[in-house]
């Protein structure tokens, strides 16, 4: 079946594929909006609404040394503009801004659900199309232009044709060949906390119309959670998450420690997946506990006792009133004594020196040994939310093959785009949101060229 022709078609009803529709709208254009689910708003609608990115280009760079820096400095550029766009929409933003988000941004929080239904309001008032259960399963190329999508629906194939196409699917996160082949061993094993719809529907197609490889395929953005766990569904994604974990001491399955905690948990997270069986414990004291593990983690996900939901959960734990007792409680776990005694006792002694190295692992001059009982153990696993590799793009939004030239009609935004964020994490919904506008915004103004023609 032909669908109705439109001017640009954007694939995907998150955060991203929510600011491109609303963006191209704006800009003059014709859209359809296409959401594979049953359905709107992927993983965004699953998420606090915390609006946040870094506060300036130096603070990404440093916290995202790796990260695309033309990319960086827009999206920094951008992100105040964006803020004040969905404000003016009389969406609820929060009036003051919180600080030191994942220990470094800055963001509001927001109605995310009322965001996203705001931008498919803009879409169908300007004429457009907003459709669920309509899953994209090719790019229509023609003279190595991209003029439309085939897709699914109810009475069979359906084809709609466009002058441009915003492929923004959420990443490749739910899809665990793709995992194995770009994070590497063990990360099929990820727990997703995300949409299913998320299995790199974007990346497949922009391949086929030629887009070449981003930076950042093997980094992505998730938290630890407790190990084992009787259920994760999306109710548990905030709650399960151990955000405190940078004020721990990480240890792997073998009582080795193998990174800097105070990284951050959304980095640790990363960094123990390639660790023996994808496994770690998090050993940290009362004042951690009665502190850190029971804060707010930035508004809108409440104060929660993180360590007793986790223990809830079925996740695997002990305290003990001493340290060498605790030793001996998570020995009985399959991790080796001697050895997490050696590093309990090497880290202590660095900590306490005001930082340094132990066993050849940084100790941050910030990091605080456990002194305060009763001590306490969790045995943790790493989540994943999104992917952070994906299509390369232009800061237009425009994808680029592999000489990094624009694909004619092609352009994409939030997860499903490479190399913003690069084990840093530059945040989640507000670049999509800016990176939604770029692609959005650049594919109207194609279609109008395409139309002048």
């Amino acid at each position: 079946m032909t669908g109705e022709d439109v001017d640009v078609i954007v694939v995907g009803s998150g955060i991203g594929g929510s600011a491109a529709a609303l963006a191209a709208s704006r800009a003059g254009a014709r859209v359809a909006l296409l959401e594979k689910l049953s359905s709107f708003g992927g993983s965004a609608a699953l998420s606090a609404g915390m609006l946040w990115s870094a506060p300036d280009f130096d603070a990404y760079v440093r916290r995202i040394p790796l990260g695309d820096r033309a990319l960086g400095a827009r999206l920094v550029d951008d992100f105040p503009g964006a803020i004040a766009e969905i404000r003016a929409s009389g969406v609820r933003v929060a009036d003051e801004p919180t600080t030191d988000v994942m220990t470094y941004g800055i963001g509001w929080s927001s109605d995310i659900r009322a965001i996203l239904s705001w931008c498919r309001d803009e879409v169908t008032a300007a004429g457009g199309i907003v459709r669920c259960d309509t899953p994209v399963r090719r790019l229509v190329v023609e003279d190595d232009r991209v003029v439309g999508v085939w897709a699914d629906s109810e009475d069979g194939p359906i084809e709609f044709r466009a002058a441009a196409v915003v492929l923004a699917t959420g990443g490749f996160g739910r899809d665990r060949e793709l995992l194995t082949r770009y994070i590497g061993p063990n990360a099929d094993r990820l727990l997703a906390r995300s949409n299913p719809g998320s299995v790199g529907d974007g990346l497949r197609m922009a391949r086929t119309a030629g887009a070449g490889g981003s930076t950042a395929m093997a980094s992505f953005y998730g938290h630890l959670v407790p190990w084992p766990v009787e259920r994760f569904e999306p109710e548990n994604y905030l709650p399960y998450s151990q955000y405190y974990s940078g004020s721990t001491l990480f240890v792997n399955f073998h009582g080795e420690r193998f990174t800097d905690e105070t990284l951050g948990d959304e980095i640790i997270n990363q960094q123990l997946v390639p660790q023996p069986e994808s496994r770690g414990v998090l050993i940290f004291d009362d004042y951690v506990h009665a502190t850190e593990a029971r804060q707010e983690a930035f508004p809108g996900l409440g104060e929660v006792d993180r360590f007793e939901i986790a223990k809830a959960a079925g996740g695997r734990w002990a305290t003990a009133q001493t340290l060498d007792e605790l030793i001996v409680r998570v020995s009985e776990w399959g991790v080796d004594r001697a050895t997490l005694a050696q590093t309990i006792a090497d880290y202590s002694a660095a900590a306490e020196g005001g930082g340094g190295f132990a066993s050849r692992v940084p100790v941050s001059s910030g990091a605080r040994a456990p002194q305060t009982a009763p001590f306490h153990a969790l045995m943790v696993q790493p989540s994943l939310t999104f992917t952070f590799g994906g299509v390369p793009i232009s800061t237009r939004g425009e994808a680029l093959d592999a000489d990094g030239v624009p694909i004619p009609g092609l352009y994409a935004g939030g997860a499903d785009i490479g190399g913003l964020s690069n084990v840093g994490y530059a945040g989640g919904l507000a670049p999509g949101y800016v990176t939604g506008r770029w692609a959005g915004s650049s594919a109207a103004e194609y279609a109008r060229a395409r139309e002048a023609v």
